[in-house]
This record gives C-alpha cells, structure tokens and sequence, in this order.
C-alpha cells in the first residue's frame, strides 16, 4: 500500500511555485526525482548558506521521520587537486575515516592499465595527458557519524553524494557496556568512542555486497571486483530519463534516497524511493519564513 500510494503520488501534477527554486521531473514515474539548480562551484555565499540549510531541514526529516540513515561519498578525483578539498581531507581524515570505493557510470567500466605503447604518444607530446583516461572514478566513503560537519567540509565542490538507507539491523551495534568508571577513562574525552563503536559495525552492513551486485554488473569479471569494497553509481539527469522503470527501482534497492552533485546538470539531483513534495514544500516554507534566501531568488520571492 504504502509503496502504491507513493506511484500515485509521484504521477499526480506538482504545484511548481510551492518547490520553487526546485524543479521536479515529470518524465520519471519510477521514483521521484528533483533538480536543484547550482550557479557556481565552488557554491559559496548566499547560495551555500541556502544550500546547508535545505539539507539541515532534509536530513532532520530523513532521519526523524523515516527512519533512515546518511552515508557520505567523496570522489577522489575531486580531491586529487591542490586545493580546499584536498587539504580538508588531508587535515580531517582521522576523524572522517575514509574507505576507499569505487563510483561507475552506468555502463563504464575502469580504464585499462596503460601499456609502453599507449604511452609513447603522451611522452612525445604527441596528446595530451587527461586524467580521467588513466585513473578510475574511485570513490571515499567518509564513514564518520558527524553529517553536517562532513557536508559543510566537501557540499559544493560538484561531486559530493549522501545516501539515506534504512540501518542494517545486522550492523546495528550492541550498547558499549556500562562498567563503573568505563566512561571517566581518558579515550572517551579524547574521541567519540560510540561513534567509533558504531563504525566497527558499520563495515559489516548489507549496503557494501548489495552495491557491488546492481551497480557492478558488467564488472564481475575485473580482477579489482572483488577487493573493491563498495559501488555507487554516478548520475545525471540523463542516466534517470532513460532508464527503465525496472532499472529505476533496482537501483532503489540499494538506498532509499540519493543525493548527488551533478556538474552536467549544473545542480543536484534527489532521487527519492518515496514522493518527498510535502517535505521539501515545508522546509523551503520554513527558509522563507526565516529569510534564508537562495542568491538567485529575486527580493519579492525572497
């Protein structure tokens, strides 16, 4: 029932001005699927307070309201750069713990190991070298709890994804044990033991087979499948118009809600199992209310 009003749901006409400056795709019946338009990267200014404050609102609602839970992904490429995002990682990453994954398109595959004969044009000067040629779109989940401070660090930059997933019951921790006196010992000032605890768990979660298995088909055979810890898939708009509805919903099997920087799409996308018009109508609503305008909204729709 729950899963036949959410068709419905996702069918029925939207009032556009209620979602304003989000856009709907009325193309995608499979899921619900919003764009929200991005004018500069890196997103700064009035346009990134913006941008916090509707993911504060969306996560509170994730997580409060449906239960769900938020991975974190960086792309390497993205950090590979000299520049803010690299040295964020680089400065962070005892705290954000990251595990290295992979990110595919749909239907790419890893670049081949370059040969001496691949390589003799590029060192004659012949081409020019460009990355994505020779290095793959591997990805770091940033296994860290603190999901606003992870977003503040890398939101904004064009290749940042959160996933919202209902918790494994199987990767759910037992309670720290209550000894007397366990929690006056020095390393739980030092650094977030439950988080830690929590973490320990979280390798064990179905998120990390169940990706390999619909995001890697065509993959299998790769001598890097089977120590590649976790898949997620890279998307644009294009990849949800022209996927089958069955496609659609399988990859909806893996995560319940996808949030993605699209540079093709000059946005982020939201990919939603379940209809979410209500909630982000409530959260813009609340934004307005407060006077947290997007840069581009004029003075009178602010």
């Amino acid at each position: 029932m729950e899963l036949e009003n959410a068709r419905k749901s996702r069918l029925e006409p939207v009032e556009e001005i209620s979602l304003h400056p989000i856009k709907k795709s009325s193309r995608t019946t499979a899921c619900s699927l919003y764009w929200i338009p991005v004018h500069t990267s890196p997103v700064e200014g009035r346009e990134r307070l913006w941008l916090m404050a509707l993911f504060d609102g969306l996560n509170k609602v994730l997580v409060e309201k449906h239960k769900l839970r938020q991975e974190s992904f960086l792309p390497m490429k993205l950090a590979a750069p000299l520049g803010p995002v690299k040295d964020a990682l680089h400065q962070n990453q005892m705290k954000l713990i990251p595990i290295a994954g992979l990110g595919l398109k749909p239907g790419a595959k890893l670049p081949p190991i370059p040969t001496e004969e691949n390589l003799k044009p590029l060192s004659e000067g012949k081409i020019q070298f460009n990355f994505d040629d020779y290095v793959g779109d591997y990805s770091l989940w940033l296994l860290s709890r603190d999901e606003r401070w992870k977003r503040d660090l890398f939101l904004g930059y064009g290749g940042y994804t959160m996933l919202y997933m209902l918790p494994d019951p199987k990767a759910v921790p037992p309670p720290i044990p209550d000894y007397p006196g366990l929690r006056s010992m020095p390393i739980f000032s030092q650094v977030d033991v439950d988080a830690m605890w929590e973490i320990t768990y979280l390798l064990s979660d179905e998120f990390c087979p169940k990706s390999k298995a619909v995001f890697g088909k065509g993959f299998e055979q790769d001598s890097n499948f089977e120590g590649t810890t976790f898949i997620i898939p890279l998307l644009d708009s294009r990849d949800f118009h022209g996927a089958s509805p069955g496609v659609i919903e399988e990859w909806l099997t893996v995560f319940d809600v996808f949030i993605q920087e699209s540079p093709v799409d000059n946005g982020i996308l939201i990919a939603s199992k379940c209809d979410l018009d209500m909630e982000l109508t409530d959260i813009l609503r609340k934004l307005r209310d407060e006077k947290i305008s997007h840069s581009f909204l004029t003075r009178e729709e602010a």
